[in-house]
């Protein structure tokens, strides 16, 4: 059987059309991730959590992530007035000390165990007022990739 033979400008074109298609599907994944994190982070998707200790759900509007955290841009830098740090790709991926223990960073596996067990990257538990929550792995990850990736 013979091959089909397609000229070079022909492959490097058809090569070039699957890259961009690759992109752009990429890009629109990650759109929908960013916004589906961004949704959760403030209140919009609820979030099942509770309190370390007690077995009652928090009402969805005290378990928001917004309601002691800021995130990202600008205001992402500075602690916020309220009881948790400021949650941005840099606060997340600087290797720091946090709670007094030695330095760490956090990654996705990381930031989704402190949100299940209330643990930190150096297994350093977090402040009883932060709720734990039942997040599934899709959660999870979208909240961290709104997290982490830039606008």
């Amino acid at each position: 059987m013979r091959a089909l033979h397609r000229p070079p400008a022909l492959r490097a074109a058809l090569a070039t059309i699957v890259v961009a298609v690759a992109v752009m599907l990429a890009a629109c994944g990650d759109s929908a991730e960013r916004e589906r994190g961004r949704r959760l982070f403030a209140g919009e998707l609820p979030a099942a959590g509770h309190i370390k200790g007690h077995s009652e759900a928090l009402p969805t509007d005290a378990s928001r992530c917004s309601n002691c955290h800021t995130a990202r841009g600008a205001a992402a830098s500075a602690p916020t007035s309220a009881f948790g740090p400021a949650l941005s790709r840099a606060t997340l991926l600087a290797s720091v000390s946090r709670r007094g223990g030695p330095p760490s960073r956090f990654d996705e596996s990381k930031l989704c165990r402190l949100l299940r067990t209330g643990i930190d990257p150096v297994s350093i538990v977090v402040a009883q007022s932060m709720p734990l929550y039942d997040l599934p792995d899709e959660d999870c990850h979208a909240l961290w990739t709104y997290l982490t990736q830039a606008d």
